[in-house]
């Protein structure tokens, strides 16, 4: 095989065998993080859910409430209303609830001993429900009680029945209000949430039984021989309601496809929302992805092909006439060899006629030494010149990988800001949604249920304010750090003040301050602003990562022509494998389950450095953190 062609073969194998490596890489890279971010997805839709299907319920359960304190139904239990007039006042009464969503099915009263009244539909009448666990845990609570899904004896429809207790003046229980609703009505709550493609949610009560499913049919049958079929039915009622949290795993549908099923209790009974979602989905975006690697991967390879035949002519031409000319040379070796000797003959003969009068000529041998050692130094140079070809690519191939490596890092910080932001934005938006819905139902009239949703409403707007304030000052710090408006300020007042604001702020966190104040004059040349941004930062760090009650301690000295600020904390630390990334921007801890967007030391970094101050640290994990910077002083007046 020619030269040429080992060399363009050589490149190409390489570039294609890196190729092969950053395909694999991506693939398994991107894989994890889309896996991530679609439980993270999930996770928020199915709050969302949650909050939207707890929410109509409780609506339901005020709906119920209010019917029991309906001044008419009152008149009705005293004997002043005819039973046939309360059939119809009640039957109106739910027609002008229907309007909007027909989801009310039947308006009803029933005696202490469980037995039916009143009710919009005549079927109904005398029906004995005291035997239904809804109406035994009412009556034994004293509550509003809502049921699993029933099936309606007067046409077989799937519904769902709150109760509620009716009292006298005394407090005495002297009847049951109660409304039934469609099941179909919490099947449309979450059968408009996306979740992805082919993504959807299931609820399933108390009983296991499917109250909510894409596919009708399913509705009312049981889930324990199923996917749907959870492993903490089998907790107590106390145990249940202490596990909240959202659990997740993997399961294989009856099509033989794998899901991933995320799956958390409601605060209505015992039931269950769960939210599945096809892995083959999640994969999409990666298998996607890993084709524009290829594709580009060929079109780099192609490039490589042309590159790589024209640097191999451009190498093997100078080689190939080097070697003609070394085998030339060889070839004529023996006419080299005879005119060297015929030579020296010659010029002794004229040395001996001249008595070694004339001029010393130089000896032919030292040009044939000469020769010797061009042809050594060329081939130590081409050795040098191939080491350092060597060091070179192995610096550049580093440099790449630590790239690369830094571009993945920062990229999956960021996706986790946008992440973290959007789910604090969604949580308060997804309040005020549901409050607002509660009160322009018209069904809250209780002033102070009215005043506490609007009051959650302010609350949840604070909220957003903080939020979009914080990230709104942050972005502009970490974008214009480096413009400072630096002014002359006394530097013993400047640092009083900053003391005394630490003083007040970790004294008001529950936590122990102790501190140590030394400045006796001279001036700062700062930007005072910038400089209490970088302090604020550190004191709210100390004690964010420390416990209630653990001690603080903030140090302002003077050391000859510097003023040095610090704080020491005890909190968790820092562990020795994230000391050199914690000045990055949107690096948050592993291990941190405290709110942040990981832009405070980044942004006092930059502060500082932009006052060619440094920002100094120490830390022991488990243990505490000590951070300080020192500002020169200038002895002139201000």
């Amino acid at each position: 095989m020619s030269l040429r062609r080992r060399i363009t073969l050589t490149i190409c194998s390489i570039i294609i065998f890196l190729l092969i490596l950053l395909s694999g890489f991506i693939y398994t890279k991107s894989a994890s993080i889309l896996n991530q971010d679609a439980e993270t997805y999930m996770q928020s839709q199915l709050e969302r859910a949650q909050e939207s299907i707890d929410l109509r319920i409780r609506i339901h359960q005020l709906e119920t409430e209010k019917l029991a304190l309906d001044a008419r139904v009152l008149e009705f239990l005293k004997g002043y209303v005819s039973t046939s007039k309360m059939n119809t006042y009640l039957t109106t009464l739910m027609q002008k609830k229907n309007v909007q969503n027909k989801q009310y099915m039947d308006f009803f009263i029933l005696n202490t001993e469980g037995i039916i009244t009143t009710s919009t539909m005549p079927e109904a009448m005398y029906l004995d429900l005291s035997t239904r666990e809804y109406f035994r845990q009412s009556v034994l609570t004293g509550q509003t009680i809502t049921s699993d899904i029933l099936i309606a004896r007067s046409d077989e429809s799937l519904i769902v029945i709150t109760v509620s207790p009716i009292c006298n003046n005394l407090g005495e229980v002297i009847a049951y209000a109660g409304t039934a609703i469609h099941a179909e009505f919490l099947s449309d709550t979450v059968k408009d949430l996306k979740l992805g493609k082919t993504g959807y949610f299931i609820i399933v009560d108390s009983n296991n039984l499917i109250l909510s499913h894409p596919d009708k049919s399913l509705i009312a049958t049981d889930a324990t021989n199923t996917v749907f079929a959870l492993p903490e039915r089998l907790l107590s009622k106390e145990q249940w309601l202490q596990s909240d949290a959202a659990k997740k795993r993997i399961i294989t549908n009856q099509n033989g496809f794998q899901e991933l099923q995320l799956y958390k209790k409601m605060k209505s009974n015992r039931w269950v929302l769960i939210a599945m979602l096809p892995k083959y989905e999640v994969h999409e975006k990666s298998v996607d992805l890993l084709g524009y690697v290829i594709l580009i991967g060929a079109s780099v390879t192609l490039g490589a092909m042309l590159i790589g035949i024209y640097i191999s002519n451009r190498i093997s031409t100078p080689i190939v006439a080097i070697t003609e000319y070394m085998n030339r040379a060889v070839k004529s070796n023996l006419m080299l060899r005879q005119s060297v000797s015929d030579s020296i003959k010659n010029l002794t003969e004229e040395d001996n006629l001249l008595n070694h009068e004339t001029s010393p000529l130089l000896h032919p041998s030292d040009e044939i030494g000469n020769l010797s050692r061009s042809l050594k130094n060329l081939k130590d140079h081409f050795v040098s010149t191939i080491s350092r070809f060597e060091r070179e690519s192995e610096e550049l191939i580093k440099s790449s990988q630590e790239l690369s490596s830094t571009i993945e890092d920062n990229s999956y910080r960021t996706g986790n800001f946008i992440s973290t932001l959007s789910h604090d934005l969604k949580t308060s938006i997804t309040l005020i949604k549901g409050y607002v819905k509660g009160i322009s139902s018209d069904i809250i009239e209780d002033p102070a249920m009215q005043k506490h949703f609007l009051q959650e409403i302010y609350n949840s707007t604070i909220d957003i304010e903080k939020i979009t304030c914080d990230i709104l000052d942050s972005a502009y710090e970490a974008q214009w750090s480096q413009k400072l408006h630096l002014e002359a300020v006394d530097a013993v007042g400047f640092a009083e003040q900053l003391f005394e604001a630490a003083n007040h702020y970790i004294n008001h966190s529950e936590r122990s301050f102790k501190g140590s104040f030394q400045c006796n004059s001279g001036c700062l040349l700062i930007d005072t602003i910038k400089i209490k941004r970088v302090w604020n930062n550190l004191l709210n760090n100390a004690v964010k990562f420390s416990k209630k009650g653990s001690l603080i301690q903030v140090m302002i000295a003077q050391h000859e022509e510097a003023l040095t600020f610090k704080i020491i904390d005890t909190g968790i630390g820092i562990p020795d494998e994230e000391k050199e990334k914690i000045f990055d921007m949107f690096y948050r801890g592993q291990n941190l389950k405290t709110k942040g967007y990981g832009l405070g030391l980044f942004i006092s970094r930059s502060i500082l450095e932009a006052h060619n101050v440094s920002l100094n640290f120490y830390s022991e994990y488990q243990k505490g953190s000590t951070f300080w910077f020192s500002l020169p002083i200038n002895r002139e007046d201000l």
